[in-house]
């Protein structure tokens, strides 16, 4: 894959990327509409971990990572990107625009004192992207487990139903 020219308007988005859906394309795809080349930052499963709790994330780096990449509006990834974005790493990518969503999971960072987009806003590159999408990895997460739930109720009355039918089926005298 062929960089970035040397007059192209690099746009940076980062995340975890975890259980990759129609949020994350719908998204990926306004970014890369804000410029010509499209740099997507995929933090390590540590930073996730820590970020998010011990469970997340679902899927490992390398498997977020391929997702990514296979979606049609990323031009290129950083693998294991650092959760604050420094200007030696806009200055690095000769990154034009920092943008994040605002339907995200780590939406809290603003009120933390170690905002990691500090010095994109300071530098005024920073955008807020208005997210097409209410889905989180958590919303699907919690959709499974409803479904699991739905699943396992319903196949727990067929076994009850079952049982309750050999239990009163009696033997038929040949008589």
């Amino acid at each position: 894959m062929q960089g970035p020219g040397p007059d192209s308007r690099v746009v940076y988005i980062d995340g975890a990327f975890d259980l990759f859906h129609a949020g994350h394309v719908e998204i990926l795809r306004l970014a890369r509409g804000l410029g010509d080349f499209l740099l997507v930052g995929i933090h390590t499963d540590q930073t996730i971990s820590s970020t998010r709790g011990p469970h997340r994330p679902i899927m490992n780096l390398h498997e977020r990572s391929l997702s990514v990449l296979a979606c049609r509006y990323v031009d290129e990834v950083i693998i294991g990107a650092p959760w604050h974005i420094s200007k030696d790493m806009i200055t690095t990518f000769n990154i034009s625009l920092v943008v994040h969503g605002t339907i995200a999971e780590n939406m809290d960072y603003t009120e933390d004192d170690s905002n990691p987009y500090a010095a994109p806003i300071a530098m005024g590159i920073y955008h807020k992207l208005d997210s097409p999408l209410d889905i989180t990895t958590s919303t699907i997460i919690r959709r499974i487990v409803s479904n699991h739930e739905a699943y396992q109720k319903r196949n727990e009355k067929k076994e009850a139903s079952e049982k309750k039918y050999y239990d009163s089926k009696s033997f038929v005298n040949g008589e």
